[in-house]
């Protein structure tokens, strides 16, 4: 197994404008596809976040309010499987693309998506990435109905998970916060810093 995380401060990439969102699923992605190169073919990725890339889709509501003309590249609902795409065709990886709507524990819905996928006698390994932005009014309401909260800053988790690795567990002596340093990717970023022997 490999990890790596990945903030507001990484780098833009092409065909993606104004959100944090791609940017960091993707450099913390290709963190660990190059420290760990593998057949794409026998590869899966799964992106699991709770309120998906809010950024993009106030941007594109105000727009559509103020009566300007829509930028398709504002069109929150693809941002997620555009970047797996993107990653996909750079790193040849044809396996399945899947991304997941989680509540408060995006740790133990990839892992189990993970043990599914790993079933598949055709995949030896799969990517599983968490990512959350800090939020705007509208998530931030949202998040109180589900009691829980945004991390404190922008964030995506990354984690390869070869077959012939033993299936971790998340982290059952963190209980969901309603708020905090990692938000609901506190138990993925735990599972990361306990595979690079580190301390989040």
């Amino acid at each position: 197994m490999i990890a790596a995380m990945s903030g507001p401060s990484a780098p833009p990439v092409s065909g993606f404008v104004e959100s944090a969102f791609n940017p960091m699923v993707y450099e913390a992605v290709e963190r660990c596809l190059t420290a760990r190169p593998g057949d794409g073919d026998r590869t899966a990725m799964v992106l699991a976040s709770t309120m998906g890339d809010a950024a993009t889709l106030d941007l594109g509501s105000r727009l559509l309010v103020a009566g300007q003309v829509h930028n398709p590249l504002l069109f929150m609902q693809s941002t997620a499987n555009a970047v797996l795409g993107q990653l996909g065709r750079e790193f040849a990886i044809t396996g399945p693309l899947v991304c997941l709507s989680t509540v408060a524990d995006p740790a133990g819905e990839l892992l189990a998506a993970a043990e599914l996928l790993l079933e598949d006698e055709e995949l030896d390994r799969v990517v599983l990435i968490g990512v959350e932005l800090t939020g705007t009014e509208r998530t931030t309401a949202a998040y109180r109905e589900l009691r829980t909260g945004p991390p404190a800053a922008d964030l995506a988790v990354a984690i390869v998970l070869d077959r012939d690795d033993p299936l971790p567990r998340p982290p059952s002596d963190i209980p969901p916060a309603p708020s905090g340093e990692y938000g609901t990717l506190r138990g993925l970023v735990e599972l990361a810093a306990r595979i690079q022997g580190t301390t989040p």
